[in-house]
């Protein structure tokens, strides 16, 4: 039988070079554990990092279009609730006119015409309606509520239809007035006229909420309110018949109003399922690149640690060694 000797300079030195290289092994093993990471990505990658690069380029990309889509879907469900309330304002007085259509009287015109007053203030608040620090019907000036209040409307048409007998000429009147661009646009529209630039939210693929406080099918609404509203000014003394005609008048404006904003509610619609289909798409890209992410760069904790385990065995062991081979000199025993 053949028996294998190493002297004690090898053997200490094999001692040595394996307790250093265990070690190594424990700190590398450590620094995963406490990091999450993988300790050596270039040998991971095989020094090519152009892959790694191109899922952070991607979930980056990606992480900015799902804050873009995040405070668009916000922007677009305050413009849909500001609108709901004005659309269901019209819809409202529309249907309680119709309803006592047929015995209309001055005190029924005169409790409608203190409604249309109420509305218009709420209406105009709508519209002067914020969300995540921006004004939302205002256009690109988005630091600015974009109407003066209903005081200074009304002031305005009852300057326009002083004199007027006729329900047909006041209403006409009124409609001049919102038509004009010395009237509603100049007087009462403090935004921009320049719309929202489009938002990316996802590749190739843009929303634009531009609805503006001055556009037509909005401020139909106020036309509407203001007419009801002007048989409550005092300084016209207006009579019990024009009062009635007007309101008969108002239940046709509203009627018009009310299918207005509902065309403009279904277009921020539109944009609303299209955020949620991007958004949905975004989320899905995201989780993808994320897994591919994590498999190159995260360390399995399972594995990790039962490397760990292993490895600080093997250490206590050579420990073991060590002092027994030392205890075997020939000194020990002289």
């Amino acid at each position: 039988m053949i028996y294998n000797s190493y002297g004690d300079l090898t053997t200490h030195s094999f001692l040595r070079n394996r307790n250093a290289e265990l070690k190594l092994d424990l700190a590398t093993l450590s620094q995963e554990v406490s990091t999450g990471k993988k300790s050596n990505l270039t040998a991971e990658l095989g020094g090519d990092f152009s892959y790694l690069a191109d899922i952070e380029n991607n979930l980056n990309r990606i992480e900015s279009q799902t804050v873009a889509t995040n405070e668009t879907k916000l922007f677009a469900l305050s413009m849909q609730s500001n609108l709901s309330r004005i659309q269901e304002g019209t819809q409202l007085m529309r249907d309680d006119i119709i309803s006592v259509s047929t015995t209309l009287n001055a005190t029924d015109a005169e409790q409608f015409a203190k409604e249309a007053s109420r509305q218009l203030d709420a209406a105009i608040s709508s519209l002067n309606g914020w969300a995540g620090g921006r004004s939302l019907f205002s256009g690109t000036a988005t630091g600015t509520s974009p109407l003066n209040d209903a005081d200074t409307m009304m002031s305005e048409l009852v300057l326009e239809t002083a004199g007027l007998t006729d329900a047909a000429d006041i209403i006409q009147a009124v409609k001049d007035w919102f038509a004009d661009p010395a009237g509603f646009n100049t007087l009462m529209y403090n935004g921009s006229t320049t719309d929202l630039s489009p938002v990316e939210i996802g590749d190739g693929e843009t929303v634009s909420l531009s609805l503006r406080a001055d556009d037509p099918d909005l401020t139909h609404s106020l036309q509407s309110f203001a007419i009801l509203a002007l048989m409550d000014e005092p300084g016209l003394a207006l009579s019990d018949e024009i009062k009635i005609d007007m309101t008969r008048a108002g239940m046709t404006e509203m009627a018009d109003s009310s299918s207005r904003l509902v065309e403009a509610q279904a277009d921020i619609g539109f944009m609303e399922s299209q955020l949620e289909r991007v958004s949905t798409r975004n989320q899905a890209s995201k989780t993808s690149l994320s897994l591919a992410f994590n498999d190159i760069v995260l360390a399995d904790q399972y594995e990790v640690s039962s490397k760990m385990k292993s490895t600080e065995t093997q250490l206590e062991i050579l420990y073991t060694v060590t002092a027994r081979s030392a205890q075997l000199s020939l000194v020990k025993h002289m």
